[in-house]
């Protein structure tokens, strides 16, 4: 009886634990917020991949992944985010104006060119995706049409609005290259 014990004691059935995400994708994503915020970049990439692979029709976590790599200057890594992103939302305004972006930091203008526009026709009034849509244009080197989109983008945003400044700026850039290359 003694040896039945033992050996019932020492055969004891094995315990399985489920290991579970307390967290929502919501959740994640706000983290990975809150980092990015902070500065803590492998961190915030973390979260949002928790976030993105936690809930797979969502687009926003990829959207924030490709921006802290492109803040990184992973131009490569940002684009795949954001064409993921792209794949489960494929009216998303903001993915095409950021992938656009990213594209125009590779100089593939032509594909910057054709994403921003998808963008602004989708959102037409945002000033940021202007914005995108002009610098874009600028580097294709149609001076023209990006000064008339710069405009338009100027104005819809307040003289204090710190966007105001960046598009003036790119209005600016756009007046001294066309500049330039009339003297040539």
């Amino acid at each position: 009886m003694l040896f039945f014990c033992l050996a019932a004691s020492a055969c004891s059935i094995p315990r399985i634990v489920v290991l579970s995400d307390p967290l929502t994708a919501q959740e994640h994503n706000d983290l990975g917020v809150a980092y990015e915020l902070m500065g803590e970049a492998d961190l915030a990439l973390g979260e949002y991949e928790s976030a993105f692979n936690k809930d797979r029709t969502w687009d926003q976590p990829l959207i924030n992944h490709g921006n802290v790599h492109a803040g990184l200057e992973n131009w490569e890594l940002a684009e795949k985010s954001y064409l993921s992103a792209l794949e489960r939302n494929p009216d998303n305004p903001e993915a095409m104006n950021n992938l656009a972006y990213v594209l125009l930091r590779q100089g593939r203008d032509k594909q910057a060119v054709e994403w921003s526009a998808r963008a602004v026709k989708l959102d037409p009034e945002n000033p940021a995706l202007l914005n995108t849509q002009a610098r874009a244009v600028m580097q294709s080197g149609n001076h023209d049409q990006a000064q008339e989109i710069f405009q338009r983008a100027l104005n819809k945003v307040s003289l204090d609005d710190p966007l105001y400044e960046r598009i003036r700026l790119g209005l600016d850039e756009s007046l001294e290259q066309m500049a330039g290359e009339a003297e040539e």
